[in-house]
């Protein structure tokens, strides 16, 4: 019965030459045949575009504005043909440097979700790297034990030139009066007058208060810090670090960053 076909009569797109073929509808049916005998124009080029060109036409007008129209295939006729999803292989890259994502298109996806939730670990510490926040460094304040010294500190790099000088100066005029250097305080005052006393190691000395429980604490940690952020942002500081501890000599004070870095990689 010519319902049970695809009844094409007459094709002549591309290779094709006024053919004329009947084709099984619901069997799986292999078109074979040698490098350019019309086998992608038959299946793709005609009974595909045909198939699909009819659906779209089928539809309504507001519909078919969304759809790719396609042009009608260069045959007499065609008969039995349902509406038709076309699958095809093809190699869109010769680039050798393609891999799965890029030739799929998701590699631009993948890359956003590991972004947005990814989370990236120092092959080093084995630690979370991450931006530091102040309230990152005041929750780590507050867990600290009561009554325990805190030191908030901005390691400075520094040395005794002229320009150095200048900036020390420039600290002084912004209020600011103390070094720190493994568990020794330094007053500017004092290194500016006898560079002697310089050390290389040494870091700018914010902030000292003791762990409490009072209200106060917080607000105060919370304008030291932002200050200590705003002076590791400016030059001769490392740039967006802060440092707290507890001014013991020979201690390894907790380290904190607004980059996105950890164990010197960035």
């Amino acid at each position: 019965m010519s319902e049970n076909y695809i009844n094409i009569k007459g094709a002549r797109v591309n290779n094709l030459k006024n053919l004329d073929v009947k084709i099984p509808r619901e069997k799986l049916v292999v078109i074979s045949g040698i490098s350019g005998s019309g086998k992608s124009s038959l299946a793709f080029d005609t009974v595909f575009a045909e198939g699909q060109r009819r659906f779209v036409e089928s539809l309504s007008s507001f519909a078919r504005q969304f759809l790719g129209r396609m042009s009608k295939p260069d045959v007499d006729d065609i008969s039995g043909i349902p509406p038709a999803i076309a699958i095809e292989q093809k190699v869109n890259t010769r680039n050798p440097r393609s891999t799965v994502g890029t030739t799929t298109e998701i590699y631009d996806y993948l890359r956003l979700l590991y972004a947005r939730i990814g989370k990236t670990y120092s092959p080093v510490s084995g630690e979370e790297v991450k931006r530091h926040s102040v309230n990152d460094v005041i929750n780590h304040i507050l867990s600290l034990p009561v009554n325990s010294p805190v030191y908030i500190m901005v390691p400075l790099t520094l040395s005794m030139d002229g320009s150095q000088v200048e900036r020390l100066l420039k600290l002084k005029e912004e209020g600011f009066t103390r070094l720190f250097s493994d568990g020794e305080i330094l007053r500017i005052d004092d290194v500016l007058k006898n560079t002697t006393v310089f050390k290389e190691d040494v870091s700018l000395l914010v902030d000292r208060v003791m762990r409490d429980e009072s209200d106060e604490l917080t607000q105060r940690l919370q304008d030291s810090l932002h200050t200590a952020f705003s002076i590791s942002a400016s030059e001769g500081a490392e740039r967006g670090a802060v440092l707290i501890g507890s001014g013991k000599r020979g201690e390894q004070p907790a380290y904190f960053s607004t980059l996105f870095e950890a164990d010197g990689i960035t």
